[in-house]
């Protein structure tokens, strides 16, 4: 599966999972060793492994990968809730799966999925503190197409009932 790769840029993927997020302009930038950032960058962590989880953790049968964690679509959103906010989790299942009758399950669709974001990222990240219960989180990129081009990956995180989750993903070209 394609999946592990960090530059997996389907923006025709993204763009789907695109969500208008607060304006920047009430952010403050924030330091990686506030409690509360600190709790927010575990969870955006321990989410995209989730996200992982869902997407590899799977059996082959009749050619189709099969998701272990989530037969049915209903399996998978709840599965995927745990790190996502319900709408993106839906999003996700919907985009990243398909239904197959004859196996009665779903499967994973083959191709690029989100760019997953891992420890090794963390000292290129930079964060704007909308509040403390919302906070994005920002990652460029570059070369990945071109030696020259751009992107900058925003995670968004707010803390639903004392668990934060990812509640939106943007990806733009600068």
């Amino acid at each position: 599966m394609p999946v592990k790769k960090i530059c997996l840029f389907s923006l025709t993927i993204v763009t789907c999972l695109l969500f208008v997020f607060s304006p920047l302009m009430q952010a403050k930038t924030c330091s990686h060793s506030n409690q509360t950032t600190i709790s927010a960058l575990q969870a955006m962590l321990n989410s995209f492994e989730l996200y992982y989880s869902y997407l590899n953790d799977t059996e082959i049968k009749q050619g189709y990968y099969l998701p272990l964690h989530g037969k049915t679509r209903a399996e998978a959103i709840d599965y995927l809730r745990e790190g996502f906010e319900e709408n993106l989790a839906t999003a996700i299942v919907d985009e990243y799966t398909c239904f197959i009758p004859v196996l009665d399950c779903l499967a994973i669709k083959p191709g690029d999925g989100l760019p997953v974001l891992n420890k090794d990222d963390i000292p290129y990240l930079s964060c704007n503190k909308i509040s403390n219960k919302h906070i994005i989180f920002s990652r460029e990129f570059t070369g990945c197409y071109s030696p020259v081009d751009r992107y900058r990956y925003q995670v968004e995180m707010q803390l639903y009932q004392d668990h934060w989750k990812i509640s939106a993903l943007s990806l733009k070209k600068l």
